[in-house]
């Protein structure tokens, strides 16, 4: 009777016991093979170029090998881990609309996406744990997290960004590149708070960069160095932009000048019979922020000169010109600075705000990022170009006869139309979203 009960045991809590092992092993072997996969294949360090877009990768302490850095320890490098994962893999999955977090946002169609929103948890929760050990918080750490609370967009986020970034400032070497990106950043930061000329005292500051020592009695200056030429081609944009906004014509009309004369001698060296992806995503990059500067060039013209014509016709080259850059983002073509601005050279007419980043970028470690960057903000153009050229043509109805206005008319809710399209929406669409037309 005994070992009758003992047999009915065993039958009975055996399989579940093997069972239970089963899943223990797998749920081991799956999480260590993420973690492994994360540190070696995920967080991978891109190859170093002459081009530098390696400058603009995400580095999680791990430096040029790719990865994190052993000393943190096990669970910090756990949770930049889970970090990158959440920011990369979970997408944009909306959350509820309440705030856990003063960093988070709380608004109508609820917050900012959930992937960015668990990565500041994961490392603001490794931060405070170095702390904790008396470990020091890696530079690294400390610029993900900042840039983390930019997307987050809310007050609170802003204003611990802007600290961290005064932080990783104080520690960078004057007149680096790094130092230079850094006060980019806190002038950006600046300018979402309101506080204009704290922003252009520091996009200023961004334009001086000392140059480079790359071997003995060989010295490199800043407008011989692709990733500071695109860095000071951003930073004229920044300056324009503000200056524009502010109606400080004079002052944007010099920062437009220099700044298109600048880009325009950087485009002046011819490039490679083949050139490689990184250096066509270069040319590209400049093109763009040239294609941009002559934009914000006719709006600050068009408040002097009221040559409505020639301004019209440059709106219309404005988005043709970042319907080129979206051609060649999403085929992986080169494009000369002649073809750019060459009358004959038209984007393709299907390219929309659907055109997807051609594999050539998209799946290479370096590239993925500042590419699909500049197909976003390629997109923006063409958005803004439609939207002005659709504004002057209604304002240039207002003084035309009935016959000549309803054509201008028409031809600015086309133009309309176009910017909703590169906005990836549609009239609609927006409709449907309660929106009135």
């Amino acid at each position: 009777m005994g070992q009758d009960l003992r047999r009915v045991g065993t039958l009975v809590i055996l399989p579940p016991l093997i069972a239970l092992t089963y899943i223990t092993a797998f749920t081991i072997a799956g999480f260590t093979g993420l973690q492994i996969w994360l540190e070696h294949v995920g967080m991978a360090a891109g190859d170093a170029t002459p081009w530098g877009w390696e400058a603009d990768s995400e580095d999680w302490t791990g430096g040029s090998r790719g990865g994190t850095d052993p000393t943190l320890g096990v669970l910090p490098r756990f949770a930049l881990r889970s970090a990158w994962f959440f920011q990369h893999w979970i997408g944009e999955i909306p959350s509820s609309g309440r705030s856990e977090s003063p960093y988070f946002p709380t608004t109508l169609f609820g917050g900012a996406d959930r992937g960015n929103q668990l990565a500041e948890q994961q490392i603001m929760w490794a931060m405070q744990y170095l702390v904790k050990v008396q470990k020091p918080i890696p530079p690294a750490v400390l610029l993900r997290h900042e840039e983390i609370l930019e997307k987050l967009g809310t007050p609170a986020a802003l204003n611990k960004a802007w600290n961290e970034c005064l932080m990783l400032l104080s520690q960078a070497p004057r007149g680096s590149l790094e130092a230079a990106k850094l006060s980019l950043k806190l002038g950006n930061l600046a300018a979402r708070r309101g506080l204009d000329d704290g922003a252009i005292r520091l996009w200023e500051e961004a334009l001086k960069l000392t140059p480079s020592s790359i071997s003995p009695g060989m010295i490199q200056t800043p407008t011989e160095i692709p990733v500071q030429q695109r860095h000071l081609a951003d930073v004229y944009v920044q300056l324009s932009s503000i200056y524009a906004s502010n109606e400080n014509t004079g002052a944007a009309r010099v920062i437009q000048s220099r700044g298109s004369d600048l880009i325009a001698s950087f485009l002046d060296a011819p490039p490679s019979e083949s050139p490689s992806p990184e250096e066509r995503l270069h040319y590209l990059y400049l093109l763009h922020r040239q294609g941009v500067l002559s934009l914000q060039h006719a709006e600050v013209e068009l408040t002097m000169n009221p040559d409505t014509s020639s301004t019209l016709e440059i709106f219309r080259k404005a988005a043709r010109r970042a319907r080129v850059i979206v051609d060649a983002l999403g085929t992986g073509a080169m494009v000369s600075k002649e073809d750019f601005f060459s009358p004959s050279k038209m984007g393709n007419s299907e390219a929309t705000a659907a055109t997807p980043i051609s594999r050539t970028y998209s799946e290479s470690k370096t590239l993925r990022i500042p590419g699909a960057a500049l197909l976003r903000d390629a997109r923006r153009t063409a958005m803004q170009a439609h939207l002005l050229e659709g504004a002057l043509l209604e304002g240039m109805a207002t003084a035309m006869g009935q016959k000549e206005q309803d054509a201008s008319i028409r031809a600015a809710l086309q133009s309309y139309q176009a910017a909703l399209a590169w906005a990836g929406t549609t009239v609609q669409q927006g409709k449907n979203l309660g929106i009135p037309p």
